[in-house]
């Protein structure tokens, strides 16, 4: 397998964009990417692009969508949906082709417009779908997921409102200081204690919003990048994952879980990351930062556990003493994370790889992690699916 670099990245505005396509949104970042690797269009041989499930003909076929307002240069695209994972497999296939030595340059690409409110069911009614079924039976929305195992967190370890409040304020104070962030405001933890509940105990400032958004990364062998770049960021390794047997996680999609549970909470995160650690030969110990789906209080609290970073309750502590934050032991979310983007379902993944390759540049600005060698993205998708990327200069 060759050395795999990442030579240039773009990222879309994230918010609300009615008169504005996929299409258009992924054209924005791809030509961001381009320049920012300074390479023209007709260089690229290969596009790994995210399905937008919402999005009809194109959003269902954005790789040939992509191509045909870029320029038809007669290259292969693949299209690929894995949930919120969508993007992060995306950058893992064109990984693949590139390390495995079939191109040279591959593109990965990914936009979504998420509709207003609460996500509901995915296409239409179905009897045969346990997604549809989740949503007859009960009619729970995500959050409501998320609560369930809050609460088991907040029985077992102590988990307080206080700490649900402090993860929004920690990713709200480096969300200020990302100029890309939609939400740039600082949070008091008053401010989160005192915002309407949504599904107890998780309040409206404790769960992210639905936005739309796009991101893209161009992938290059470390050869063919010197013609390119001298700031080449190295892919050292990735993971892809799907759900171990005996996961106590309540997992979205289904109205049942185990009833002790034998394997890691959000264990497709744990077996993807474990697939990075393993690929990479980079350790958490060695991660100087993460960029983790913020989707809630609980995932902040819950994702630096199930990914190795300290034991099962020890976040709550960790955000006492405010080792998350800039200088302290593990930075977590310095793009301001989900919380302070919104959650686009289908770009998330890349616009954390973005994060990534910005920090390992020293590009960051107010909210660099100084000294960074290596930074760490992990996306999961319903159902039981998940993407983990380790990167490094």
């Amino acid at each position: 397998m060759r050395e795999v670099v990442v030579i240039g990245v773009g990222l879309h505005n994230w918010g609300k964009f009615p008169d504005k396509t996929v299409t258009e949104m992924s054209r924005v970042v791809v030509t961001q990417a381009l320049e920012d690797a300074g390479m023209e269009w007709k260089e690229v041989e290969e596009v790994m692009a995210g399905i937008w499930i919402y999005g009809g003909g194109s959003g269902f076929n954005p790789g040939a969508a992509l191509t045909g307002i870029m320029g038809d240069i007669g290259i292969p695209t693949v299209n690929i949906y894995n949930m919120c994972a969508t993007s992060t497999n995306c950058f893992r296939v064109a990984y693949n082709s590139v390390a495995s030595g079939a191109r040279d340059v591959v593109l990965a690409v990914a936009a979504d417009k998420s509709p207003s409110g609460f996500l509901t069911v995915l296409g239409r009614p179905d009897p045969t779908d346990p997604d549809c079924i989740r949503w007859a039976m009960t009619g729970m929305t995500n959050p409501g997921y998320w609560a369930i195992d809050l609460r088991k967190r907040m029985e077992e370890f102590g988990t307080t409102e206080r700490h649900l409040a402090k993860a929004k304020v920690a990713s709200s104070k480096f969300g200020a200081l990302n100029p890309r962030a939609l939400f740039r405001k600082v949070y008091t933890e008053e401010e989160v204690l005192s915002s309407p509940m949504v599904c107890d105990p998780l309040r409206l400032l404790m769960v992210c919003a639905t936005r739309d958004g796009a991101a893209a990364a161009i992938l290059c062998s470390a050869d063919k990048a010197r013609k390119y770049t001298r700031k080449p960021v190295i892919v050292a390794g990735v993971g892809e994952g799907s759900s171990l047997y005996g996961d106590p996680t309540a997992r979205m999609g289904f109205i049942s879980e185990p009833a002790k549970g034998t394997a890691p909470i959000l264990s497709e995160s744990y077996a993807a990351s474990q697939a990075a650690y393993k690929t990479s030969g980079i350790g958490p110990e060695d991660i100087d930062f993460v960029e983790l789906p913020d989707n809630s209080s609980w995932h902040y609290l819950q994702y630096p556990e199930t990914l190795g970073f300290w034991g099962p309750g020890e976040t709550d502590k960790m955000l006492d003493e405010e080792q998350t934050f800039l200088g302290g032991k593990l930075p977590i979310n310095t793009s301001g994370g989900i919380a302070s983007f919104g959650e686009a379902t289908s770009a998330n993944g890349l616009a954390q790889i973005y994060e990534v390759v910005v920090q390992l540049r020293g590009e960051a600005g107010e909210r660099q992690v100084q000294g960074a060698k290596a930074g760490m993205t992990q996306t999961y998708g319903m159902g039981g699916n998940s993407g983990s990327v380790i990167m490094k200069v």
